[in-house]
């Protein structure tokens, strides 16, 4: 059975490599010595040579650190997939926050520990392309993989299947709205993605869209939403990748152009048919020259409210509600549960709290045959 959590291409820690981790836990965690101390009934000093490496951690002290620490037992015993490594380190990052790294970190364990036992098969990008030199090559890329994925015009739903289909796999969980909107790493195989699922069903979307443009231009990493609008230019180019995949400019025009009524009813229909924010379909319109800065203002200050999709006879279709997790990905971990591959916790917890124990399927049954030829001698 698949129960372990450690990754057999990387070796467990030594005991000054644990202290250490132990350390940067507590820290990040904003907890002092003589608080963990007190929490998993040790005295301050054993704390502190513990994690200077002088004194050993009992497997009993560490599965109470680990639950003071609220982190995997494994995290303080093997180092992160080296993606995650380079973008937790990397000063050009920017500020990082606490649960979607570590939300981003689980996720890409689960997936490497799925490709090491050969549960998860690796997929590879149909398209990379060469990172966009200015805001026209944005554009232009973005309709090249609309032709890719076989859209005219039409708007881009489902977006995390399509994110699947271009081997990003995409976790939307509840992360609180203090967090940032999302961060992607690359496993090599495979891209992975986590979004805060507590913004809003458009904020999500342009999030993932953003993150497929580091996906598709081969990024090992990327920073922050949050922080990418006032980052580089290269993080304002992809933004206008993400706009210009989701509201393409010769649709979105036509439409606009073809819709009677007043400025802000044509506004609330595109942002329902393409399923994005206000803000982002407002400020698609003015670069797209459908609306003046005067009027982009004016839009924003007026968000649509629920009466508004009432009247027009609309709604809101939600996506990458959390906990939201791929679904090829899903598959493979119930189809190993199906087989006996994996345990029913361990199911659920790869499964990011999406079923309970009650919700499993019924365990494959397993001809004796089958079960005798595991124990015949190789040939």
């Amino acid at each position: 059975m698949l129960e372990s959590h450690i990754m057999a291409g990387r070796p467990p820690f030594d005991q000054m490599q644990l202290g250490q981790r132990i350390a940067d836990g507590r820290i990040e965690g904003g907890l002092k010595q003589a608080d963990l101390a007190a929490a998993v009934g040790l005295d301050r000093t054993a704390v502190a040579k513990i994690e200077a490496g002088t004194r050993k951690v009992s497997a009993v002290e560490l599965a109470k650190i680990a639950v003071e620490l609220e982190r995997p037992l494994d995290w303080f015993l093997v180092e992160s997939p080296q993606a995650v490594v380079s973008r937790r380190t990397d000063a050009g990052a920017g500020r990082r926050t606490i649960k979607l790294d570590r939300a981003l970190e689980k996720a890409a364990r689960d997936i490497e520990f799925l490709l090491e036992a050969g549960v998860l098969e690796p997929s590879s990008k149909d398209i990379e392309l060469a990172p966009p030199r200015s805001s026209n090559e944005a554009e232009q890329l973005a309709e090249r993989v609309r032709t890719t994925l076989g859209l005219d015009g039409d708007p881009l739903l489902a977006l995390d299947q399509v994110a699947e289909q271009l081997g990003l796999l995409c976790f939307s969980l509840g992360l609180g709205t203090a967090e940032g909107d999302g961060a992607y790493v690359s496993l090599g195989e495979i891209g992975v993605t986590v979004i805060n699922g507590d913004t809003e069903t458009g904020r999500r979307r342009f999030t993932l869209a953003h993150e497929i443009g580091h996906h598709l231009f081969a990024d090992e990493y990327s920073v922050d939403l949050t922080l990418a609008e006032v980052g580089s230019p290269m993080e304002r180019r992809i933004n206008a990748f993400a706009v210009h995949l989701l509201l393409p400019r010769s649709s979105v025009t036509q439409r606009w152009r073809a819709w009677t009524g007043e400025p802000r009813e044509k506004a609330i229909r595109l942002g329902v048919e393409y399923r994005v924010s206000w803000s982002a379909l407002c400020s698609q319109l003015k670069n797209l020259e459908l609306l003046t800065e005067d009027d982009r203002r004016t839009l924003l200050a007026r968000p649509p409210t629920r009466a508004d999709y009432l009247e027009l006879g609309m709604s809101v279709v939600e996506e990458l509600r959390p906990p939201a997790i791929p679904g090829r990905y899903a598959q493979a971990v119930l189809r190993a549960y199906r087989s006996g591959r994996l345990g029913a916790s361990r199911t659920v917890d790869l499964l990011w709290g999406s079923i309970t124990k009650d919700d499993l399927p019924q365990l494959d049954v397993i001809p004796v045959e089958a079960l005798q030829r595991e124990f015949d001698p190789l040939p």
